[in-house]
């Protein structure tokens, strides 16, 4: 999910939203439950963005005993650091465009007097509070379902139906294993990022600044969001 700013924000590929399920189920505990005698779970899924958290309810949904490693980051991509926060900045951004187009405001009757401010901070707080949200809610659903959720990064050991715990160093086992870790920002060879005059866009929805000028490196839908927030709030 990426891009280059301010020089420069490098853009990266999304994920894409799961089916959902409105199947209702009960909560059980993984380990008592697993169908699957000689292994911990039935299924143990390494990712927990979109895409792994839309597994874990299909297999729940099967009442399949499930795992999910969650390497700290429930809601991956998406939620933390793209679709989600993204459009929060859009709409809060937005607001700023709209009040400031006094023209635009005029047909509607209204008049705005004296300078429309904004608070970059706030702003970029109204992101992270709504992509937290997001997240626990997320994290609510897999936990309501009965999945084990595993807070480490899942490492395939090499051994079949093995994944290990990066931080404990405990091995799992599982019939079956899903892989579905995620996206990272690319970052062109040669390219150095410093997260000052050029980030990712991982960096650019922290807002820590509003640029003067801002080179956008990628046009697919996340580049073309950043040139919206960014121009919206003052930046060429």
């Amino acid at each position: 999910m990426k891009l280059f700013i301010a020089t420069t924000l490098l853009s990266a590929a999304a994920a894409f939203s799961p089916a959902r399920t409105s199947t209702p189920l009960r909560s059980v505990t993984s380990l008592d439950a697993s169908k699957c005698g000689n292994f911990d779970f039935d299924v143990i899924i390494v990712g927990c963005g979109v895409g792994g958290h839309g597994a874990a309810l299909h297999s729940r949904a099967q009442d399949l005993t499930t795992a999910v490693f969650s390497g700290n980051d429930v809601g991956g991509t998406c939620v933390n650091r793209g679709c989600v926060p993204s459009k929060a900045l859009l709409a809060a951004s937005g607001r700023v465009r709209e009040m400031r187009d006094s023209a635009h405001l005029s047909e509607f009757g209204i008049e705005v007097e004296g300078e429309v401010k904004y608070d970059r901070a706030g702003v970029a707080g109204h992101a992270k509070q709504l992509a937290n949200k997001v997240k626990g809610n997320l994290e609510g659903s897999l936990v309501a379902l009965g999945v084990d959720i595993v807070e480490g990064r899942g490492i395939l050991t090499g051994t079949a139906h093995e994944v290990k715990d990066e931080s404990s160093g405990k091995v799992y086992t599982a019939k079956d294993i899903i892989l579905a870790p995620g996206s990272i920002p690319f970052v062109p060879p040669g390219v150095t990022v410093d997260e000052k005059t050029v980030y990712t866009s991982d960096g650019a929805l922290e807002l820590n600044s509003v640029p003067e000028w801002v080179a956008i490196v990628g046009s697919g839908y996340i580049g073309l969001e950043f040139s919206d927030v960014y121009t919206a709030l003052g930046s060429e």
